[in-house]
């Protein structure tokens, strides 16, 4: 159970990075593109990467909050509230 879990973390780490990196991704194209380009095309170069990009680092994030693991203490007040709202 325990070696689960601890995949399912290093999962859920590796696509909450990859999506931050993949929103990231436009503003580190802007400062490249600003050097490369003029400031509208740069922009607009930026601009869409971003309508590109943004969409899939959003699946990520939801697909990493499936493999989202709860430490102990949460797991405590959780459970301590369910018991409670069920009058046990």
């Amino acid at each position: 159970m325990q070696a689960e879990t601890l995949k399912n973390a290093r999962a859920a780490a590796f696509l909450n990075r990859s999506a931050l990196c993949l929103l990231l991704l436009p503003a580190a194209c802007l400062v490249w593109a600003l050097q490369a380009y003029s400031p509208q095309d740069a922009c607009w170069l930026c601009f869409s990467l971003a309508t590109f990009a943004w969409p899939f680092a959003g699946v990520l994030y939801l697909v990493s909050a499936g493999f989202h693991v709860d430490t102990p203490a949460q797991r405590l007040e959780k459970d301590a509230g369910f018991r409670e709202a069920h009058g046990h």
